[in-house]
Parts: C-alpha cells; structure tokens; sequence
C-alpha cells in the first residue's frame, strides 16, 4: 500500500502544479457558434485558446485566410466545452477532495475498528483507479 500512497501523492502533486500554473483569475468558459469569439476558451479577463483547426493545405493565399475545416474525428466544439469543465479551479477542487479522501483513509486505517482497515484500502484502491491513465499506475492496485 505505501507505493500506491506515494504514488497517489505525487500525481495528486502534479495535477496541483499544472492547475495553479494555468489559472487565470477567473472560471473558463467556452463560446461556441457563429460569433466573433466563436470556438474560444476564455476567463473574464483573455482569450485562453481557439478551438478552430485549420486545413493548412486549404489556407486561401489571396485573402490571406484559412478555411476552417477539420477532420470528423476532431470536434473543436467538443474540445472546447470539455477544456471550460476542466478548468484549473475545477481540478484543484477534485485535488483538495482527493487529499481528502487519503486523509480519510489513513484514519480509518489507524483505527482500533478490525473493519476499518479493509475500507482504507478499498478506498486508497478506488483512489487508484481513478489515476490508472497516469504513468507509474499498477493494476493490481485497482479497486478488487
């Protein structure tokens, strides 16, 4: 258990890190549509990113203008509404609530009560298997 204990805080560590890295002040938000602003993640204060993907080998030289066109495999909108519900102040919100979590079962682990301890580990294991995508990840440490 204590490897996957380190390793749950180091990525919890690292998913920290990116998200402060990234905040911008205020909440993402995405726009989507035929607006001047369309197909763009912004806060209240920038334009974070386009959504828009570009064929490069459609780019219209005279005007000076790329076509706006994609593959059916990339959906910019889709992109879009999923990076605004990924925000940097909802993954420090899912960090704190995981730490949590960890702080809850080294309690229940530390316990007196012989049923607790089997609870900490399912609940380091589900923990876990939240994380099974990030590097370092072992599958037996997923919930049994």
């Amino acid at each position: 258990m204590t490897d996957m204990i380190t390793w749950l805080n180091g990525v919890l560590d690292k998913r920290e890190a990116t998200a402060r890295a990234c905040v911008t002040g205020g909440r993402w938000h995405y726009s989507a549509g035929d607006t001047v602003g369309a197909w763009t993640l912004y806060d209240e204060h920038w334009s974070i990113a386009s959504m828009t993907v570009y064929d490069t080998e459609a780019y219209n030289y005279r005007e000076r203008m790329p076509a706006v066109r994609h593959p059916g495999y990339i959906d910019p909108d889709a992109i879009g509404r999923h990076a605004a519900l990924n925000d940097p102040a909802q993954i420090l919100a899912d960090v704190a609530a995981d730490r949590a979590l960890l702080d809850l079962a080294d309690q229940l682990d530390q316990s007196a009560d012989c049923e607790a301890g089997p609870a900490a580990a399912q609940l380091w294991q589900t923990l876990a298997a939240k994380y099974a995508t990030w590097p370092g990840y072992r599958p037996e440490w997923g919930s049994q």
